[in-house]
């Protein structure tokens, strides 16, 4: 799938408050991961499985770390698929991060300063 866009997040935050959309991009910025970055990890410590927790993937994580990364065949194949993964992780904390706001509803901020 392709990078988590600007349209998408903009599809996100329709129709929250602009306090809610700050507050959705504050959060999101905080725990977005690069992808640029989570392959620069995947090739130096990828056969530790350190990608894997980068993206969420715990059990692969743990998989690669007690193999090697089943003996360098699974670091092979997560240099392809690892910045995929990546925008999945994006997508789904978006995700989670504007439904949270969503549901706190607008009352749950206080009114903007004049």
């Amino acid at each position: 799938m392709a990078e988590f866009s600007v349209i998408e997040q903009m599809q996100l935050t329709q129709g929250m408050t602009e306090q809610q959309k700050f507050l959705f991009n504050a959060q999101y910025s905080s725990e977005r991961r690069d992808r640029t970055l989570v392959l620069v990890v995947s090739i130096l410590l990828g056969c530790f499985g350190v990608d894997r927790f980068m993206v969420g993937d715990i059990g692969l994580g743990v998989l690669k770390l007690l193999t090697g990364g089943v003996c360098g065949i699974m670091w092979i194949v997560d240099l392809f698929l690892i910045m995929g993964r990546a925008d999945d992780y994006n997508r789904q904390k978006a995700n989670e991060i504007a439904l949270a706001i969503k549901m706190s509803g607008p009352g749950m901020f206080p009114p903007p300063m004049p």
